[in-house]
């Protein structure tokens, strides 16, 4: 029997409305697992060091630092999620 698995998904973003718009888009995919949406760089290190996601979305420019450096050191789990960042205009 096929075990259907979802990609464990953490949305960063500062701005309400596009993380909000982004949470309504992708909580309609199935195959997603919509695990949190955070606005800040410190909420985004306890989510994905408690959730163990598989992809994090994220802004480059993230509070309170202004910028954000995904590395692998950042998160000390074993599988440390992939990344996709957007940078606004």
């Amino acid at each position: 029997m096929l075990r259907h698995m979802s990609i464990r998904l953490v949305v960063a973003e500062d701005s309400y409305l596009i993380r909000e718009g982004l949470t309504l888009l992708l909580a309609e995919d199935q195959e997603l697992d919509l695990v949190a949406a955070v606005a800040s760089l410190p909420e985004l290190e306890d989510v994905v060091a408690t959730a163990e996601p598989d992809v994090v979305m994220t802004d480059i420019r993230m509070p309170p630092t202004g910028t954000i450096s995904i590395r692998s050191s950042r998160f000390p789990s074993p599988r440390p999620p992939s990344t996709s960042s957007r940078s606004k205009p």
